[in-house]
């Protein structure tokens, strides 16, 4: 089987068939040698998320929330309000956009 690699924008989840094609990709036997030694439980146990904050499948795992009190100016956030439900979402998800291009937030690059 080729190696097939996919990098999904932060926020996006898998397509149904990226899915299917993992869940196929999983049935494949894997082939232990030096170069890739099979990992003991003790080594999989000590397994963390590089960035626990950011996961490939939004629907099995959300970034956890914080409730603040942030002032943002009056025109954008009517703008942002007349783009109707999941403005919020949207605000989110440029603040994360600016904080990684800016180099103060790590992307999770998947």
């Amino acid at each position: 089987m080729a190696m097939v690699i996919s990098r999904l924008k932060v926020g996006t989840a898998p397509s149904e068939e990226a899915m299917e094609n993992v869940k196929k990709a999983a049935l494949y036997p894997v082939t232990f040698d030096d170069d890739c030694p099979e990992l003991t439980d003790k080594e999989l146990a000590e397994f963390r998320p590089v960035n626990p904050e950011l996961h490939a499948n939004p629907k099995i795992f959300k970034p956890k929330k914080k409730q603040i009190t942030l002032k943002i100016d009056a025109d954008v956030l009517e703008a942002y309000r007349e783009t109707g439900k999941g403005y919020q979402t949207r605000i989110n998800e440029a603040l994360r956009r600016s904080a990684v291009a800016s180099g103060i937030l790590k992307s999770a690059t998947v």
